[in-house]
């Protein structure tokens, strides 16, 4: 699956146009070759504005860190637990991304690196680590609250 982010001069009603021609089409098609009316309905499968990219940055934004931090090469607590946190929120919100699409995210790592980090921080919630949570409760609310307003 592509996510991309669309310009702001794009409406839902540019989108739209050419599928609701084609709709037309087939509905007229099915009503001269057997007489029945069909109505169609269109509706977005997915939220334009819900990307990766934006999502890192609502994580980001969440922890007090500037998303360019993601493809910083260090091995600093702060940094690699901001990675470990938006690893698990991209597994679990973009299911369709690779490990290797998630770890290009975070400065060309690869997919074991990845991996790794799902398990660390798998492992640091089981603990129940006090500083990972406190992080890690922070980021789900902020990207809770950007999810509903998206939707």
């Amino acid at each position: 699956m592509y996510y991309a982010t669309l310009s702001s001069a794009t409406t839902a009603e540019t989108l739209t146009k050419p599928a609701e021609k084609q709709a037309v089409a087939i509905a007229r098609l099915v009503k001269n070759k057997t007489g029945m009316s069909i109505n169609v309905l269109q509706y977005p499968t997915e939220l334009i504005n819900k990307t990766p990219q934006r999502m890192l940055h609502v994580i980001a934004m969440a922890l007090d860190m500037s998303p360019e931090t993601y493809r910083m090469k260090t091995r600093v607590r702060n940094v690699v637990e901001l990675r470990f946190i938006a690893t698990l929120f991209l597994r679990q919100h973009f299911p369709a991304l690779t490990l290797h699409q998630i770890a290009a995210y975070f400065g060309g790592q690869d997919h074991s690196s990845v991996i790794n980090g799902l398990s660390r921080a798998y492992n640091l919630i089981y603990v129940q680590d006090a500083q990972f949570l406190k992080k890690y409760n922070m980021a789900l609310q902020s990207v809770t609250a950007w999810l509903r307003r998206e939707a």
